[in-house]
Parts: C-alpha cells; structure tokens; sequence
C-alpha cells in the first residue's frame, strides 16, 4: 500500500541489488499510521548498508540525493519532487538528551532496540511483510503506548519523547498512564528545557495537527 502512486520501488530495486545481504525496509511513522488506516505524509527507509553505500547505489541508478543528515546516517533521496529519508541500521553509543552518538550495525534488531515505542519499531519490506521485534502491531491493537526498555533511560537520552509519549498517548491509547511512565515523565519535564525551539516547535506542530489533539 505505501509503495502505491510513487516512485519508491526505485530505491529498493537500487539497494536490494547492492550486494547479496543489502536490504531497505519501511520504518515508523508510516507503518504505523498504514497499519492504522491514517494518511502519512513521510516516508521513512531503513537499510542495513552504511551511508557511503546507500551514496552509491543511488549514484549508480541516476537518483538525487541530499547528504544534510548523514552525521546521524541518512541521506535524504529526492524522486520527482518528493523525499525519502534513508537512514543506515544504528545502535546508540552516547547521548546528553538532546544529541546523541551513533555506531552503524547491520542488525534489525539492535536499531530497533534504540528507538522510543514498540509501535515505532516495526518494520516492512516492499511486499508488506512485517518485521516486528517488541509486539508494537499487537501494543498498537490494544491502544498500548509502551517504551522499548525502562522508560526513564529513554527519556533521558532524548526529552522530546516526553512530548511524543503525549501525542502517541492522545492518539492511540486505550489505557490508563501507566504509573511508572507517568512517574518519569513528571520526574523528568525539566529535561525539556534543553530542547532546541526548532524540535520543540515541529513536535508541537505534529501534535496539534494530529487526530487526537481535542482530547489535550
């Protein structure tokens, strides 16, 4: 369904043709809003070959690309007019709440045990088949907002999950808090402060944007 009306199936062709062992796959946001029935507006790729790789394949198959975000592994491909973020497996080796450090891997697992919910790490190859290492498709049907690992280490390496936890919460759960997530995000709320106003006004604007934004 996601690769319907675009271009994409270029960029798999590209890196699925690299080697033998290179692969790209939907992840997050359009996943989950896919398997919810909603609009996306982005679309975002996963690949475990590194950025100068992924700058390879692209180069070979005549298909732009912009470089701006490959400190953090992405390059950005650009197919008529439209974006696609594409962004190398990582595993997370520091972070100070607001930037962190990363190594490249080549497992699945390891990258999605560095993203925030377990709706988020779910992952699909071009078919639509599904990758899911933390039950994120059964968290998502039982209206659960759920962070991968102890919430209060996830926190603490980026604070913008405490407004992500809110817009999640507001749009999908069908629970209370629970007691131990509201604990640390009220331990916690401080940690905003350190925010840049760009991040903070971007997320802000995806909440107020979103489905579940009456319930505030």
């Amino acid at each position: 369904e996601i690769s319907q009306n675009t271009k994409i199936g270029k960029i798999f062709k590209a890196i699925s043709e690299f080697n033998q062992e290179s692969e790209v796959r939907y992840v997050g946001g359009c996943v989950r809003q896919t398997l919810c029935n909603e609009v996306f507006n982005d679309i975002d790729l996963a690949t475990n070959i590194n950025p100068e790789q992924v700058k390879q394949c692209l180069d070979r198959n005549n298909i732009n690309f912009f470089e701006t975000g490959i400190i953090h592994g992405t390059i950005t491909a650009n197919i008529q007019g439209k974006n696609y973020e594409i962004t190398s497996l990582r595993k997370e080796i520091s972070t100070d709440g607001r930037h962190a450090q990363v190594k490249f891997t080549n497992n699945w697992t390891e990258d999605s045990n560095r993203r925030d919910f377990t709706f988020n790490s779910i992952y699909a190859d071009e078919e639509g088949n599904l990758f899911d290492p933390h039950d994120g498709v059964k968290d998502l049907k039982n209206g659960l907002v759920r962070f991968i690992g102890d919430p209060d280490k996830r926190i603490k390496e980026d604070y913008l999950r405490i407004l992500r936890y809110i817009r999640f919460f507001l749009n999908y759960s069908k629970k209370n808090h629970q007691p131990d997530v509201a604990k640390c995000i009220k331990k916690n709320i401080s940690g905003i402060t350190v925010l840049s106003k760009e991040r903070l006004i971007d997320e802000l604007k995806k909440l107020i944007l979103s489905n579940g934004f009456f319930k505030l």
